[in-house]
């Protein structure tokens, strides 16, 4: 027996192959033909008179039939399937997509928080550092009203006090000890017509005043003088009232002592988170009572009455309860801050009789 060469065998093989695609590309020609084919079969099977292939070609012809409607519609779900599939496939795809730029989204959002820490870290630093040099700024101006009293520390001092709030917008006094007079430092103004800031150079204003803020003297302050010059005429002044103590008992630099004591313990108590921080101070009676434009104060523990209360007949017998309480220094910032709201001197004003008109 002769075989076909395998050169043969493969060109059939490549022929039954085209054929078959060729069939599968025009699947309308193949249902035609596969109905007609079923039919001829049936047809076929109707003449032969032999049972057994008459119901084989009966089978052959309904299989053709029913390969028709295959052929058409099997190509329409398989691309359904194909389409199923390639949209499967996108969305995979665009979920890979997404959680890489997710991946690298959070990479940069770690990113940029890490930086936005460093950031707010190095600014706290900064802001840190500088508040720190403004203290200690703050801490020299203050204390340099002690030790070096002079027209320019004394400026620098009262216009710092007064940015920050510490001092009251007129000022601040200090008692002159063994009399009955305090000494009022006026807050520094520029020219109110023009809204000027005030000026090293301008003359700086002083007044003796008495408990209720009655003026005695005013004493003026050039740049040209020096602190000597200025407390022999506080000296003078003190005689010309009959309120000098004489000269062993009269303490020139105290009432500067006392003015930088009165401002470092405002300074510390604004800056240092206390509970009842100090604000607007006209007076510190030592060692523990303050008196501000809306308060009485305690600066240990901070305990604080507000002026419109202030002639309340009961409070030496309410704070006698408290244990804390130096009762000297309370029952002279009491009696100070009575007579200084009655005469209208502090920021709350006492309310008006019934009977006064509003002019």
């Amino acid at each position: 027996m002769v075989e076909a060469p395998d050169y043969d065998r493969n060109a059939y093989q490549e022929i039954g192959e085209d054929v078959l695609r060729w069939l599968f590309r025009n699947r309308w020609i193949t249902a035609t033909g596969s109905v007609l084919l079923g039919a001829l079969v049936l047809y076929l099977s109707y003449l032969i008179e032999s049972q057994w292939w008459s119901g084989t070609l009966v089978n052959a012809g309904t299989a053709l039939f029913l390969f028709a409607p295959l052929a058409v519609f099997g190509r329409h779900i398989e691309q359904r399937f194909e389409n199923v599939q390639k949209e499967q496939k996108e969305i995979k795809d665009r979920q890979e997509a997404t959680a890489v730029e997710l991946a690298s989204l959070s990479e940069e959002v770690a990113n940029t928080q890490g930086e936005i820490r460093k950031t707010r870290e190095e600014l706290a630093e900064a802001v840190t550092r500088r508040l720190a040099a403004s203290r200690q700024t703050d801490n020299q101006t203050f204390s340099d009203i002690g030790e070096l009293p002079s027209h320019r520390t004394l400026f620098d001092a009262l216009v710092r006090a007064r940015k920050l709030g510490l001092i009251s917008q007129q000022g601040c006094r200090v008692d002159i000890k063994y009399t009955n007079l305090y000494l009022w430092f006026e807050t520094p103004t520029g020219d109110p017509r023009f809204d000027d800031p005030p000026h090293p150079d301008d003359d700086l204003y002083l007044r003796l005043e008495d408990a209720w803020g009655n003026e005695a003297r005013r004493i003026t302050w050039t740049k040209e003088q020096d602190a000597e010059d200025l407390l022999i005429t506080l000296a003078d002044e003190l005689v010309a009232l009959a309120q000098y103590p004489g000269d062993r008992l009269y303490d020139p630099g105290k009432v500067f002592a006392d003015l930088k004591e009165l401002l470092e313990l405002a300074h510390r108590s604004a800056t240092g988170g206390s509970f009842e921080p100090l604000t607007s101070v006209i007076q510190f009676c030592r060692p523990q009572w303050v008196i501000t434009s809306t308060h009485l104060i305690a600066t240990d523990p901070g305990y604080a009455i507000p002026v419109e209360r202030i002639n309340e007949s009961r409070w030496h017998e309410h704070m006698a309860e408290k244990s804390w309480l130096d009762y000297d220094s309370f029952n002279t910032a009491l009696t100070i801050t009575r007579a200084l709201y009655k005469a209208g001197r502090l920021e709350v004003k006492p309310p008006r009789p019934e009977d006064e008109p509003p002019f």
